[in-house]
């Protein structure tokens, strides 16, 4: 979760122009966007293009991208809003709008205000100064924090989501990273510090929201690498023939026992249908992106020319608590 940037009044009210509320699908606009204009000078932005979601997702450092990609990745999410404000004030459930949860009655959320009172904390929140309209002077109006990810998943109990909140080390979750100015108390710098991620993640309690802290030594690195190259290319293969879509799945399922290198199979089949080198690794990457083709992903790295190794280790087993609802 960040600070509010610098605001100005302008910039709240664009902010909350495009978060209050939040569209779904390809109309979600992040509160910060990953261009040099909105992202933080420092930051390692970048934009991300999902098919199933129809936009670009939005993200301001390295590891925000690694966990961007593993929530992706799994086929149970169907929605996932970026850079998103915690409210001030009371507002619906995040599904409450979606089609996915019509009829189901959730718990609201209650605002960072009210979460600041309860946690007595209230001299933490977020404020900017603006003049007030009959010239008596400024008063103080709430910013909003933002947040990194809110996933929304769905399982055998319907919709639900889960908070990610995302750092470079631990230590970030506890102390701020130093920049031109040194804390002057390092002991008042970690209780400000902690009381934000408190903030954050009793604002999503008590909507029944799982806030999972993540930090980059979480994800291993070969394993993003790996589905960073099947997320570029997969799209082109969208359109492709189920039944020959079938069948490079199975034959490169079936390769994983016989060690044949995944080319010599995309070759063949490739003179065969008159299909293009881009196409086929496009469906190359489809298969293990979608998960149609269960090979290692986590400690191997997935060349085409190189054979496919039996899945050792299911990802979304081995993070799957990262995706856990949170129940009542």
């Amino acid at each position: 979760m960040r600070n509010a940037m610098h605001l100005t009044l302008p910039r709240l009210k664009e902010i909350l122009r495009r978060q209050d509320p939040p569209s779904w699908g390809s109309n979600y606009d992040p509160a910060i966007r990953a261009t040099r204009e909105e992202a933080p000078a420092r930051s390692r932005f970048a934009q991300v293009w999902h098919e199933r979601l129809g936009r670009y997702c939005h993200v301001l450092s390295n590891v925000e991208q690694k966990a961007l990609l593993l929530a992706l990745f799994n086929s149970s999410l169907f929605e996932l809003q970026e850079q998103r404000i915690l409210a001030c004030e009371p507002r619906p459930h995040p599904l409450a709008s979606h089609s996915f949860a019509a009829g189901l009655i959730l718990p609201p959320l209650r605002g960072t205000i009210d979460v600041c009172e309860r946690l007595d904390m209230l001299e933490r929140h977020l404020w900017i100064y603006v003049d007030h309209p009959d010239g008596t002077g400024r008063v103080p109006v709430p910013a909003p924090f933002v947040g990194d990810l809110l996933l929304c998943l769905q399982d055998q109990d319907g919709p639900y989501c889960v908070n990610w909140t995302i750092k470079g080390t631990v230590n970030e979750f506890h102390l701020r990273i130093a920049g031109n100015k040194p804390a002057k108390s390092i002991e008042k710098e970690m209780v400000a510090v902690r009381a934000r991620y408190a903030i954050e993640e009793l604002y999503y309690r008590d909507a029944h929201i799982p806030t999972v802290q993540i930090v980059d030594r979480d994800i291993p690195e070969m394993f993003i690498q790996n589905i960073k190259s099947f997320l570029l290319l997969k799209h082109r293969a969208a359109d492709m023939d189920q039944e020959l879509y079938k069948e490079i799945c199975e034959r490169l399922q079936a390769s994983i026992l016989t060690s044949q290198p995944p080319l010599e199979i995309l070759l063949s089949i490739m003179h065969r249908h008159g299909l293009t080198l881009e196409i086929a690794k496009a469906a190359f990457c489809r298969a293990l992106w979608q998960r149609d083709v269960r090979a290692e992903l986590m400690d191997e790295v997935i060349l085409i020319d190189r054979p496919l190794k039996s899945e050792r280790r299911d990802p979304l087993q081995v993070f799957s608590t990262w995706f856990v609802r949170q129940r009542p």
